[in-house]
């Protein structure tokens, strides 16, 4: 085991963003100490084992592309980038609520350059609306496309995009990315999203899936953590960050217990942030920024049907409740028993869920396999046997215009006190990429402090 640095610096949380600083500290040479309210680590990006079936499912599904960066390097450091199937280049099926088919499909060239192809190539839009969205693209890709200030949807409608290209290209990106209607997403979000993925370089906008449960993606970081002299603290909530002579000098637990360290990065979201001695921490302003975030729903939805009825890995669906479908048993190894007892499981996801939010489980899972079984003719003949369904109420902080133009930066009015998560001010909306960024961009913060 080898130390460089006898410098301790606490995480407090320990999602995405967390372990990430936890990597980035090891990788400077500073000993993290982690700790965790939860029992687990992963935040929002979790597995577990479904009761019912005894299969392993995420607490919602995630998929990540070529352009996340720092989420990717965060998995390289941990040893299990190999837990993801990698997309050649991007190749999207949209399905209509009538179970007509239309395909994006960048494989033809490399780069932005097979993205626009593939829009060119969609067959279900017309030529003038494929012409709009082209222009577009390429004055995203030179900086020419105005949007300060403005909701997706009044950007969309100042660079003319005619409705059928927003239903069935832009519209899916934002739900799917800014976990928003068009009508509240920031503007300047999706820019950054369309040019970081979909007109990105390289494999960029290639898609990678998981062919594990999103928990064994990060199963390794206790041993790395404890090789390189740190520690993981889980079921441990503090209650306040230790203040001396205006620094940060630890943090005190529920059952007021002491931690003490050099720097303190606070990764948890804001609610959880506002019930510490906040006012010690951020100035007034940021105290009342902290209080206009709100959250935007995510329902995840299993089922589980006695055959297969899928081709796809997973599919966009347009027009219905169901926005994305995922063919868990071509994504997700099982056990042979669950293969045989359950040969058809495929896990569906409601972004901006607000609608249907409140709607019984029972009643979104049958409302969600009748859409199924309109959009794939095939699901007329299998058998739902089983159903879960997860809603994530705070799934992810509703990126606004208002909100974007003063989300709160990594530094703080204490020293050595950082900030963290997706919810801060990273350019990006609330993804697993995002997260990652976070939490690198607080440790580089203390290395240059």
């Amino acid at each position: 085991m080898k130390i460089t640095s006898h410098k301790r610096c606490i995480i407090v949380g320990a999602g995405v963003a967390g372990i990430a600083a936890a990597l980035e500290c090891i990788a400077q040479g500073i000993q993290p100490i982690l700790i965790e309210a939860k029992p687990y680590i992963g935040g929002r990006a979790r597995s577990f084992v479904d009761k019912s079936t005894n299969e392993t499912i995420d607490n919602g599904q995630h998929l990540m592309m070529g352009c996340y960066t720092y989420f990717l390097q965060m998995l390289e450091r941990l040893g299990t980038t190999h837990l993801l199937k990698p997309q050649p280049a991007m190749k999207v099926p949209f399905y209509n609520a009538d179970g007509t088919k239309d395909v994006l499909d960048a494989s033809r060239m490399k780069g932005k350059n097979g993205v626009a192809l593939g829009i060119w190539n969609l067959k279900r839009v017309s030529t003038a609306s494929k012409l709009r969205a082209l222009l577009l693209a390429a004055k995203i890709q030179f900086n020419l496309a105005s949007y300060n200030g403005m909701s997706a949807a009044e950007f969309l409608q100042y660079h003319k995009q005619p409705q059928e290209i927003i239903t069935r290209l832009w519209e899916p990106v934002i739900l799917a990315t800014l976990n928003s209607t068009p009508e509240n997403a920031s503007a300047s979000l999706l820019v950054e999203v369309l040019k970081r993925a979909m007109f990105g370089s390289g494999d960029a906008s290639s898609l990678l899936l998981p062919q594990a449960g999103l928990s064994v993606l990060f199963e390794p970081l206790e041993n790395i953590i404890h090789q390189h002299g740190g520690s993981i603290m889980l079921s441990t909530e503090i209650k306040e960050v230790l203040m001396f002579d205006g620094n940060a000098i630890g943090v005190v637990t529920q059952d007021d217990r002491e931690v003490r360290g050099d720097d303190v990065i606070l990764t948890i979201p804001p609610r959880a942030l506002q019930r510490l001695n906040i006012q010690q921490i951020v100035d007034g302003k940021a105290q009342s920024t902290l209080q206009e975030y709100v959250f935007s729903p995510i329902i995840s939805v299993y089922l589980w049907f006695d055959k297969n009825f899928m081709d796809d890995d997973f599919a966009a669906m347009l027009e219905t409740t169901t926005q994305w479908v995922f063919n868990k048993r071509k994504m997700i190894q099982t056990t042979k028993e669950c293969l045989q007892q359950y040969p058809g499981h495929v896990s569906l996801t409601v972004s901006a869920a607000n609608p249907i939010v409140h709607e019984s489980a029972e009643h979104i899972a049958h409302h969600c396999t009748e859409e199924l079984r309109k959009v794939f003719p095939a699901a007329h003949d299998a058998t739902l046997l089983q159903y879960k369904v997860i809603k994530e109420k705070q799934a992810t902080f509703l990126a606004t215009p208002q909100l974007e133009s003063h989300r709160l930066q990594v530094r703080t009015t204490v020293p050595n006190v950082y900030l963290a998560g997706d919810w801060t001010n990273t350019g990006l909306p609330a993804t697993l990429e995002g997260a990652a960024q976070s939490g690198v961009k607080a440790v580089t913060e203390i290395i240059f402090a």
